[in-house]
């Protein structure tokens, strides 16, 4: 799940890199860096990194009126099935991310 989570995050970085003048893009850039770095040294098992990134990501994008690309959308959706993976159930613990932010 890691290294699924990991690729994602690496994708997505390199699509939103080539948005570099959209507003709001540094925050969602630093999010998914933030994310990364997070589930490559196991600071935080990959559902948990994964519920948090996707919570994150659509406030920053509500926040700054960021409209993601499509294939960026379809990046945000491979996270939220992550953070899904344990099923309805752990999905209820994506209340818990709700007011994290971007802390290291």
């Amino acid at each position: 799940m890691r290294n699924e989570l990991a690729q994602v995050l690496n994708d997505f970085i390199s699509l939103a890199k080539t948005h570099y003048d959209r507003k709001g893009n540094e925050y969602l850039l630093e999010q998914l860096e933030g994310a990364l770095d997070k589930t490559k040294h196991n600071v935080q098992d990959a559902v948990n990194e994964a519920r948090t990134t996707y919570q994150n990501v659509n406030t920053i994008c509500l926040v700054n009126h960021l409209h993601l690309e499509k294939d960026e959308e379809a990046l945000l959706e491979k996270i939220k099935e992550i953070s899904m993976s344990e099923g309805w159930v752990g999905g209820l613990n994506s209340w818990n991310t709700t007011n994290t932010w971007l802390g290291r």
